[in-house]
Order: structure tokens, then sequence, then C-alpha cells
């Protein structure tokens, strides 16, 4: 198996690998959401932990993204498309955050 780094990468397929992390940390929030709604107190502490791992997940893909889109602005046709996609992705970051210090904050 050959190991690549970021460099190895265009700023393109970066971008999305970062949107496979986002999608994968949907689905493990959306699993975690899911579990919350357990009689079960075991499932519903299993459910709570999934909703922080999967919106850390998100939150940090969504702040690549962000990173990655700022990069990508000098070759950018539409300046600012690019500019509003950066913004959007760094929203979702921050409140993909606040959702893990809610999270870890429940008891």
């Amino acid at each position: 198996m050959i190991a690549l780094s970021a460099k190895d990468l265009s700023l393109q397929e970066q971008l999305a690998a970062y949107a496979w992390l986002q999608a994968l940390g949907t689905n493990i929030a959306a699993l975690g959401q899911t579990k919350k709604l357990s009689k079960r107190k075991k499932l519903q502490a299993e459910g709570r932990r999934l909703s922080v791992l999967g919106n850390a997940m998100q939150s940090i893909a969504n702040a690549a993204q962000a990173e990655i889109s700022t990069k990508m602005r000098g070759t950018a046709m539409n300046k600012k498309a690019n500019d509003l996609t950066a913004a959007g992705n760094l929203l979702q970051s921050v409140g993909n955050a606040l959702q893990v210090i809610a999270g870890e904050e429940h008891p």
C-alpha cells in the first residue's frame, strides 16, 4: 500500500476527500441521534458519544474545506462564489464544533 500525503493530492482531490470525511461524520452523528432515542441509558450514552464523534469529524472536514477553498481563490473563475463557499464551510465548522461542546457537557 502506498501512503499519499496531502502534498501529493491536488486541491480538488483534497476537497473530495474531506467531503467524504464530512459525509461519514454526518452518518455517525445521525446514528448517534437515533441511539439517543432509546429508553436504555447505555444506548443513550453511546448515542451521545457517536454524536460528538460525528460532529467533530464534520467540523474538522468543514474547516479543512474552508482552508482549501481559500487556497483556491487565486485560480477561481468566480471569486465571490469561492469566498462564499469558504465562508459557508467555516460557518458549518463552527456550528459542528458548538454541537460537540454541547454534546460533551450533557450528562
